[in-house]
C-alpha cells in the first residue's frame, strides 16, 4: 500500500518540521499546500519533500485540502495537520498497517486534542485519516471540513496527536460561518451543529441554544444530537435556566444510552445544588470504559477520574469519611502526580483516623 501524506499549512514554522519529520518515516509522497505563509513554512516544507503549492486562501477549508488531494499521485492519500504528532508506537503501527495490503475505502484513526499532565490523552475522537484516492472522497464543508464515508470502511487502533504549540484567533470559525450567513448560504444539518458550537464556544449562549434547537429537530447525526444536549443544556445554565439545563441532559438520553459525560454534567449541577445523594447516583453510572469508536467527541476523564473524584467529594460532604478515602484513592491511583487529587486522599485519610 502507497500512502500520499497531504496537508494545508500557514505559518507553521514552529510545528511543521516536527510533524513532517514523523510522516516522512512512513510517506510513499509528501504534499505541502501553503495558504499565504509568511514565515519560514515553505522553506521548511522543502526540505522533506519537492511537491509543496501554494493556494490562495478562500476561506474554505475544504477547498484547500482538495486541491491538495489533487496533487497527490499514491493509490490511498492520508491528511494530517501542521500541529499534529505521531509517535513511534504509532508510526510503527501505520507501517505494519501499509504492510499487510488490506483493501479498504476509508481508514478511521484517533485523534487526540487534550492532554494531562501525565501526557495521557484527555479528550479523543475517531477521524476519517486514509481514504482511497477516488473522486468520491474529498472534503466536504468550508469549515470543519469531513469526508463522507462510503464503501469498506476500517477502525484503526493508531492515534494522532494534535499538539498546539501557537494560539488561534478564538473567533476565526465564528467569524467565516458569519461570512457564510451574510452570503446567504444555506446551512446543513452538520454545519449548523458546529455553527452552534462555535457561537457556544464564545459564548453567545442565547444565540447558539437557538442554533442547537433548531438543529435537534433535524435528521442528522446522533452523537451531534447528544453532544448538542450537552452544550445546550451548558448554555442554558449560564442564563441561570436551571430547569432547561436538567431538561435538555435528560433529552439526551432519547437518542441513545447515557453517556458519562452527560452524567457527570448532571451531577456536578446537583453537587452545586448540595444534592449529595442524588449526585452519587449519577457518578456511579458514570463509571465505565468509553466508546471511542462510536464517532463522538469524548471526554476520558468523565469514564473513571471525574467520577471518583466527586464521588470522594460527595461521601465527604455526607461525613462518609471512609467512603471518601476509598474513591480518592481511586482517583488517585489514576492520576498519581495530581497535587489536588493527593491532598484531599491525605485529608480525606486523617479524618478516618479521628
Amino acid at each position: 500500500m502507497k500512502i500520499s501524506v497531504c496537508m494545508i499549512v500557514l505559518n507553521e514554522e514552529k510545528t511543521l518540521e516536527r510533524v513532517l519529520t514523523c510522516v516522512q518515516k512512513f510517506a510513499d509522497e509528501i504534499v505541502v499546500v501553503d495558504t499565504g505563509s509568511n514565515d519560514k513554512s515553505k522553506e521548511i516544507a522543502k526540505k522533506f519533500t519537492d511537491k509543496v503549492y501554494d493556494f490562495e486562501w478562500v476561506d474554505d477549508f475544504s477547498k484547500a485540502r482538495n486541491f491538495a488531494f489533487s496533487k497527490a499521485t499514491m493509490p490511498y492519500l492520508m491528511w494530517i495537520d501542521a500541529d499534529d504528532f505521531i509517535d513511534e508506537t504509532n508510526i510503527n503501527k501505520i507501517l505494519e498497517f501499509k504492510n499487510s495490503n488490506e483493501e479498504f475505502d476509508v481508514a478511521y484513526m484517533h485523534y487526540a486534542t487534550a492532554f494531562d499532565e501525565n501526557n495521557k490523552p484527555t479528550f479523543c475522537f475517531k477521524r476519517e485519516r486514509i481514504v482511497k484516492n477516488l473522486p468520491q472522497f474529498r472534503f466536504v464543508d468550508p469549515i470543519h471540513e469531513v469526508i463522507v464515508p462510503s464503501g469498506k470502511l476500517i477502525h484503526l487502533d493508531i492515534t494522532i496527536e494534535h499538539r498546539k504549540e501557537k494560539e488561534s484567533d478564538p473567533l476565526r470559525n465564528l467569524k467565516l460561518y458569519t461570512k457564510l450567513k451574510e452570503k446567504g448560504v444555506s446551512f446543513s444539518p452538520r454545519m449548523q451543529f458546529y455553527y452552534a458550537n462555535e457561537l457556544y464556544y464564545t459564548k453567545h449562549y442565547f444565540e447558539a441554544i437557538c442554533e442547537y434547537e433548531n438543529f435537534l429537530g433535524k435528521d442528522a447525526y446522533i452523537e451531534n444530537k447528544i453532544q448538542a444536549c450537552l452544550n445546550c443544556a451548558i448554555c442554558y445554565y449560564n442564563l441561570g435556566n436551571i430547569f432547561k439545563t436538567y431538561q435538555m441532559l435528560y433529552n439526551s438520553f432519547i437518542y441513545d444510552k447515557p453517556r458519562s459525560e452527560i452524567l457527570c454534567q448532571i451531577s456536578l449541577y446537583l453537587i452545586n445544588e448540595g444534592k449529595f445523594e442524588q449526585a452519587i447516583y449519577w457518578l456511579k453510572r458514570a463509571i465505565g470504559k468509553p466508546n471511542i469508536d462510536s464517532g463522538g467527541f469524548t471526554l476520558m476523564d468523565c469514564y473513571e477520574f471525574i467520577p471518583y473524584y466527586n464521588l470522594a467529594f460527595c461521601e465527604y460532604k455526607l461525613k462518609h469519611y471512609k467512603r471518601a478515602k476509598y474513591y480518592i484513592a481511586k482517583a488517585l491511583k489514576i492520576k498519581p502526580n495530581d497535587k489536588s487529587t493527593q491532598i484531599n486522599y491525605d485529608y480525606y485519610s486523617s479524618l478516618c483516623k479521628k
